[in-house]
């Protein structure tokens, strides 16, 4: 079986599908892409601009790259909140790209009520120990560098979130991908390279250690770590953290049934709104209509009925999909955040106000990190690219805490 490789240098003419209908909003190979919005901020990523000098612009707002032909990033910063305005991007970079896309327009969030009182961040579906992606595996870095794309991307996820402020990180499973020993003992290490508390979630990898690897409960006790097993609750500023347990051993799917009671009574004795995540997200349907599974509705639909009636200040966030989308539940919101190694490579930042919560993804942006998930797009004929990154307004958005 020969590897694909990943290309050097993306395409920089539009396809003919992007001048249907609403395709501005998706992520064409080659196109600038406003990726992520906050109140005061924007990210801007590009698979291949230039070689040469490139300045993007918004407000007054000024940022001022070098270019070299590959992929990269940047972020304006000091944006007004809650306007609307256009991104622009002039020089010897954007030469040759289509003039619809030097300008782009954007709005800035609205902060939710009252004063940020804490930054937090998540980072879900490590995978370390996997290296490759796609259908039956055939996507591949070549060569294969000494530190896999899993690792290098945990480690520039939790680099990133911390210049971004987050003072605690949780980790919503799948850490490794199959359970090993050795996969444990990398992620423990890059685990105490962190600078900021990591609180860290089983997924359903986790559980997949063959007889003879340690138990994921005890796997990085001798480093410092341990999951939380069940459910586990602690209280930030502003904020109760609800850390669930969705895990079946041995099983894709998940459950909380056995854990609800638990959680129910967390959110009872909470004096402030709540934050509850899992790796496992709740299925519109008994039957999932897409992969992987997760908590069936059945089971998922009675667990968030009794959060929202004993707590509807709840926030729910979960992984497991690798993709990004947000949805409500009467008074919940649902989120799924996607992984920092593969398309578009992500982890999320929350924003805690005395009257709400703000949530941001942000992709990992390292080039050598840009370059293997933008390769990792064309998984799955290239419906990974689409599907993956979901919306602007499901990644990133504010919430105001119902009364």
């Amino acid at each position: 079986m020969t590897a694909e490789r990943t290309p050097s240098v993306a395409r920089t003419v539009p396809s003919p599908f992007d001048r249907l209908p609403g395709l501005d909003r998706l992520p064409p190979a080659a196109r600038p892409w406003i990726f992520s919005v906050e109140d005061d901020a924007i990210q801007v990523t590009w698979h291949a601009l230039g070689p040469g000098p490139l300045r993007l612009r918004a407000g007054d707002a000024v940022v001022d790259v070098m270019t070299d032909g590959g992929p990269g990033a940047a972020a304006l910063t000091g944006l007004p909140a809650a306007t609307n305005l256009e991104l622009r991007l002039e020089g010897e970079a954007v030469r040759g790209v289509p003039r619809r896309w030097r300008r782009q327009s954007f709005h800035t969030l609205a902060p939710p009520p009252g004063e940020e009182v804490f930054r937090f961040a998540t980072i879900s579906d490590l995978h370390v120990g996997e290296i490759a992606f796609g259908f039956r595996n055939r996507m591949i870095e070549h060569p294969v560098p000494d530190e896999a794309h899993p690792v290098r991307a945990t480690r520039a996820a939790l680099a990133a979130l911390t210049d971004w402020g987050a003072q605690l990180a949780l980790v919503k499973g799948d850490l490794t991908h199959s359970g090993r020993s050795k996969d444990w003992d990398t992620i423990g290490r890059v685990l105490n390279s962190a600078t900021v508390p990591v609180e860290l979630l089983p997924g359903n990898h986790d559980q997949y250690g063959a007889p003879g690897e340690p138990s994921a409960y005890d796997a990085l006790l001798h480093l410092g770590h341990d999951l939380t097993r069940h459910y586990e609750s602690f209280d930030l500023p502003g904020l109760r953290i609800v850390l669930v347990d969705s895990t079946a051993d041995g099983h894709r799917a998940g459950h909380v049934h056995h854990v609800t009671d638990g959680v129910i009574d967390a959110l009872k004795t909470a004096t402030t709104p709540a934050f509850v995540t899992m790796h496992h997200y709740a299925q519109r349907t008994r039957i999932p209509f897409f992969w992987p599974p997760g908590i069936n509705s059945t089971e998922a639909n009675a667990f968030l009925g009794q959060v929202a009636a004993v707590q509807p200040a709840t926030f729910i966030s979960s992984g497991h999909t690798h993709r990004h989308r947000r949805r409500r539940v009467g008074p919940l919101v649902l989120t799924e955040v996607g992984s920092p190694k593969d398309f578009p490579g992500t982890w999320a930042g929350y924003v805690v106000h005395e009257g709400g919560i703000r949530q941001v993804v942000r992709r990992v942006t390292p080039p050598d990190l840009l370059r293997w998930t933008d390769y990792s797009a064309n998984a799955a004929l290239g419906l990974w690219g689409l599907w993956a990154p979901g919306l602007l307004s499901h990644r990133c958005f504010s919430h105001v805490w119902p009364h």
